[in-house]
């Protein structure tokens, strides 16, 4: 005899045979926390004696100033930072194993500053003579993430706990706030850059900063681990672990806030811009989940 039930009773059962559910993730805010970050810099600016602001008329200059020089590179490290992590996800689970699709934004702050060091021969000949001091400063790190998840869930008979791991992989948007400073010798008696007195003290005291909300897109990978702790038929309560690691950061050209005391360019018709770069970002989290079953 033919089964006379409408076809969404039979997808149903089938369903309650193999255990497949829906449900709608919420996760509540918990604890982000980050390791050390290592920034690298680099400039196109041209040499001092060739900054037509400075020194219009290019005294004492003989053939560094025939073509653009190599880039000018430093180097910053800072600690790690602490802050927050919340999001929400819709999954689908087929028997032990659950597929999810995870939306999260996160805030670390670092609030760091550390001393620059300088990594290339043109800019290092003028540290503690033009340069006095170089300072780098990172504040916070803010990003939206897109993970797909799987997870294994262990279900022992009888009980309300379900332990269970899991791995994922998707893209993260972030933006880091970064600062650079370079102070130049206040003393022109000590600035060797130049021997002419007149410009060593149009130089004296100059500052380069720069300052800048600096963004880029990465992929990503988590693992994932935890339990969950059933509330009623179609709610659980869940602590989860997450270890979550991404690609480079680096960021698009900005340009100086300013250079030398003055606007970002040389007078050669062309904006002097710098880029920074991470070796790559990290962070584990620890978090509450409320998860509706349907």
């Amino acid at each position: 005899m033919a089964d006379m039930r409408p076809p969404h009773a039979l997808s149903a059962g089938r369903a309650a045979r193999l255990g497949a559910t829906r449900g709608f993730h919420h996760g509540l805010q918990g604890l982000a926390a980050a390791p050390g970050l290592d920034f690298t810099g680099a400039d196109n600016d041209w040499a001092t004696k060739c900054d037509l602001v400075i020194n219009p008329n290019l005294v004492e200059v003989t053939s560094e100033c025939d073509a653009p020089p190599a880039p000018a590179t430093w180097s910053n490290a800072f600690g790690g930072g602490t802050g927050i992590r919340a999001g929400a996800a819709f999954g689908y689970r087929l028997g032990a194993i659950r597929i999810k699709g995870e939306y999260f934004q996160r805030v670390t702050v670092f609030d760091e500053r550390s001393d620059i060091t300088i990594t290339d021969v043109v800019t290092l000949g003028k540290q503690d003579q033009e340069i006095a001091s170089a300072v780098g400063g990172l504040d916070d790190l803010r990003s939206h993430a897109f993970f797909a998840n799987a997870y294994y869930d262990f279900r022992p008979a009888g009980s309300s706990w379900t332990p269970y791991v899991g791995a994922g992989v998707g893209m993260e948007r972030a933006s880091i706030y970064y600062f650079t400073h370079w102070t130049r010798n206040d003393d022109p008696s000590r600035i060797a850059t130049f021997v002419d007195p007149a410009l060593r003290a149009k130089l004296a005291g100059t500052t380069t900063i720069g300052s800048d909300s600096l963004t880029d897109t990465m992929a990503g990978y988590q693992v994932l681990a935890g339990v969950d702790r059933r509330l009623g038929a179609s709610a659980t309560l869940g602590l989860k672990f997450r270890w979550a690691g991404f690609g480079a950061f680096a960021s698009a050209p900005r340009e100086w806030n300013q250079l030398r005391s003055h606007d970002s360019t040389v007078g050669r018709g062309e904006p002097i811009r710098y880029t920074v770069a991470t070796n790559g970002n990290r962070f584990w989290g620890l978090s509450l989940s409320l998860k509706y079953h349907f």
